[in-house]
C-alpha cells in the first residue's frame, strides 16, 4: 500500500491548520504577548499530534477488528461524532468570545488580559484539533509514516498558529479599544456557524 508523500502531508496538515487560524486572529486582537503566542502555539501543534495519532490507531484498531469479525458489518459513525465534536468545539468558541466581551465591557477596552492560559489554552487547543482527530480515523487502514506526520503536522501547526495569532495582535493595535470587543464577536459568530452546521448536517 503506497504511502503519503511529504507534499500530501503537507496538504493535509495545511487543510487541518484552517480552522485554527480562523479562531487564532481574532483571539490574536486582545494583543497577547509574543511569549504567549509560540507557547500557545506550540500547545495547538501538540495537540494536533496527539489527536491525529490517537486517532489513527482508533482507525487502526476498528479496522483490524473489521477484517477479524468478516461476516459481521460495523458501521462506525465517523461522520457523526466529527458533527457531535464540532458542535462541543463551537460552545468552547462561543464561550470564549463571551468572555473576551465581557471583559471589554468591564474594562472599557480592549482585554489585555491573556486568554491562552489554563483550561482556556486547552479548552481551544481541543476545539481546533478535533478534525484531526477524525482524519487520523480514516487514515487507520493507510500505510503512513507517523514519525513524519507528525513533524510536518507539528510544524505546520505551529507556523499557522504563530501566523494567526501574530496577525489577529497586529489587527488587535489597529483597532486599538474595541480590539477585544470586535475579537469576541467574531468568536461568536464563528461558534455560531460551525455549531449551525454540526447539527443541520
Amino acid at each position: 500500500m503506497r504511502g503519503l508523500s511529504v507534499f500530501e502531508l503537507l496538504v493535509l496538515s495545511t487543510a487541518l491548520g484552517t480552522d485554527l487560524f480562523s479562531v487564532a486572529v481574532p483571539i490574536g486582537m486582545s494583543r497577547v504577548r509574543l511569549r504567549v503566542i509560540f507557547r500557545s502555539a506550540a500547545v495547538f501543534a501538540l495537540f494536533h499530534i496527539v489527536m491525529i495519532l490517537t486517532g489513527y490507531y482508533v482507525g487502526h484498531w476498528l479496522g483490524s477488528l473489521v477484517e477479524h469479525v468478516g461476516a459481521y458489518h460495523i458501521d462506525w459513525p465517523a461522520a457523526a461524532f466529527q458533527d457531535w465534536a464540532g458542535a462541543i468545539g463551537a460552545l468552547v468558541l462561543a464561550a470564549l468570545g463571551a468572555h473576551m466581551i465581557r471583559e471589554h465591557a468591564v474594562s472599557g477596552r480592549a482585554a489585555l488580559g491573556n486568554p491562552l492560559q489554563g483550561l482556556a489554552l486547552v479548552g481551544i487547543a481541543v476545539s481546533v484539533s478535533l478534525d484531526a482527530l477524525a482524519a487520523g480515523f480514516s487514515m487507520g487502514m493507510m500505510d503512513v509514516d507517523l514519525v513524519k506526520l507528525s513533524v510536518i503536522l507539528g510544524a505546520v501547526i505551529f507556523g499557522v498558529g504563530v501566523v494567526g495569532l501574530g496577525l489577529g495582535r497586529r489587527v488587535g493595535r489597529l483597532i486599538g479599544r474595541r480590539a477585544g470587543l470586535v475579537g469576541g464577536v467574531v468568536l461568536i459568530l464563528l461558534g455560531a456557524h460551525v455549531f449551525w452546521t454540526a447539527v443541520s448536517s
